[in-house]
């Protein structure tokens, strides 16, 4: 996972030690270990929501991506699902941290019983970041007490996508980011119940392969799929392009 050093840092005048979002605004601790990257931000950067709608964010770990996308969408109820009880704390904190508790709430649990938890056809948009290593045996794995965010349990990815089709109300959306190579079980699954599925290549550098994919479907909708131009995250060397940047520093959100 790609991580945001330049946009996590405080700025110099801080002397906390906790990871500062979208360019100063959000102030997130990450649990021990662990980091959130920059996938969480593009995440929360595609989800646009009207004012007085719900949205939930399965997986939602120590809420960066959740409180990343309450700043963007003013009005907005959002909810967060995560299964370590431990993350569920800090997500808690962090929310109060950033005086949102307002509108932003989490609650301990199993995606695989989201449905249980909250109920069907209950949100407007619902977006997730699945873990993305589906080989337990697969080497290169991070320390334990953070691999539940990278390698898939019980909850496999058709565990989180048909219960996020549960979830969502009619016409409702449901985003998500994936490894690129895991396109075609998506749209698989997502072709079941949804329509108007947009699928968002974001590739390393001009001219190199996508290596992860935003797709973003709607409940019951009869619409064909579209495959849009890259999202292109950096020049030639480590400079982000100015897509990119405008993006990750919350100054334009990631239509698509």
């Amino acid at each position: 996972m790609l991580v945001l050093s330049q946009y996590k840092l405080a700025a110099q005048s801080m002397s906390s030690s906790i990871p500062y979002f979208l360019d100063g605004v959000l102030q997130i601790a990450q649990g021990e270990g662990y980091r959130a990257g920059l996938d969480a931000v593009l995440l929360a950067a595609s989800v646009q929501i009207p004012a007085s709608k719900s949205a939930l964010e399965l997986g939602c770990g120590a809420g960066t991506a959740l409180l990343c996308a309450a700043w963007r969408n003013h009005g907005v109820e959002f909810n967060g699902l995560e299964k370590q009880v431990h993350l569920v704390e800090l997500t808690k904190n962090n929310i109060m941290r950033n005086q949102l508790h307002d509108r932003v709430s989490v609650v301990q649990g199993d995606v695989a019983q989201a449905v249980d938890l909250f109920g069907s056809d209950r949100f407007d948009h619902v977006f997730f970041n699945p873990p993305f290593q589906d080989n337990k045996n697969a080497g290169n794995l991070p320390a334990k007490g953070r691999d539940t965010a990278f390698v898939a349990d019980d909850s496999a990815l058709d565990v989180w996508i048909k219960q996020a089709v549960l979830l969502v109300k009619c016409r409702g959306f449901i985003t998500l980011i994936h490894r690129a190579d895991k396109v075609a079980d998506i749209i698989s699954l997502l072709n079941v119940s949804c329509g108007d599925i947009r699928i968002l290549p974001i590739a390393p550098k001009v001219g190199e392969n996508a290596h992860r994919v935003l797709v973003r479907a709607r409940k019951d909708a009869k619409t064909a799929a579209t495959i849009l131009p890259p999202l292109v995250l950096h020049e030639s060397g480590k400079r982000h392009t100015a897509a990119a940047e405008a993006i990750l520093r919350g100054k334009q959100p990631l239509v698509f």
